[in-house]
């Protein structure tokens, strides 16, 4: 298995054969990965969404195992299928979700998410390259090396070290503004909660704690 080895990021990408697959299976795996995300959010019922959620990871991860980063594919299994989405269907198991939202037009929702569609897929084309074959990839002089053909020259990098060495050393800053976002995300969520516990209680937002009577009645 031929790897391109970019040193000024130290990146490894396996090549277009995809370990012994062709990369018919790959665009399959796209187009159903396509289509379930399609269906996650067209679909009514949320359970069936969540659902089509786990199928949209589990295409996700069978893509990350052709291409030869297992260590990828493992994580998607482990975090989004058997953890996070889990979560998802649990949760919306137990709350109490009306038909009335289930069954509400979301057709207003399209052209914006037609415009974050644009915004986000035109910088990922525009920076990666469309042509993933052998011949391609040598007319724009960047060469294929193995660590098979090096003696003690040019070691093996498994997919681990070298997503390690991309998050901690040239795309670090990414790392930590997803850290950032995570922490938001978090903070934001427990606000949220704590604003809603509020008002349920009766107590007004601005922190007075007189209570409210008829609110004090029900919760009797």
């Amino acid at each position: 298995m031929l790897n391109l080895i970019n040193f000024n990021s130290l990146a490894v990408f396996s090549e277009a054969l995809t370990n012994g697959y062709q990369p018919v299976a790959l665009d399959i795996i796209t187009l159903l990965s396509i289509l379930s995300g399609i269906f996650v959010i067209i679909t009514k019922n949320p359970v069936t969404s969540v659902v089509f959620l786990i199928s949209l990871f589990v295409n996700i991860a069978c893509y990350l195992f052709l291409i030869g980063m297992h260590f990828l594919g493992l994580s998607y299994l482990l975090v989004y299928v058997g953890a996070i989405s889990m979560l998802f269907l649990f949760t919306i198991m137990l709350i109490n979700v009306r038909t009335a939202d289930l069954y509400s037009s979301t057709s207003n929702s399209i052209p914006l998410g037609f415009i974050v569609s644009l915004t986000f897929f035109y910088p990922v084309y525009s920076i990666l390259p469309l042509a993933t074959n052998d011949k391609d990839v040598r007319a724009v002089d960047i060469s294929f090396v193995s660590s098979s053909k090096w003696d003690t020259a040019l070691s093996q990098v498994s997919d681990i070290s070298s997503l390690g060495n991309l998050l901690y050393t040239s795309h670090a800053i990414w790392l930590i503004l997803a850290s950032i976002i995570l922490l938001l995300a978090m903070v934001g969520a427990i606000v949220i909660t704590k604003d809603s516990r509020t008002e349920n209680l009766g107590l007004a937002p601005s922190g007075n704690s007189k209570p409210n009577p008829s609110a004090m009645q029900g919760g009797w």
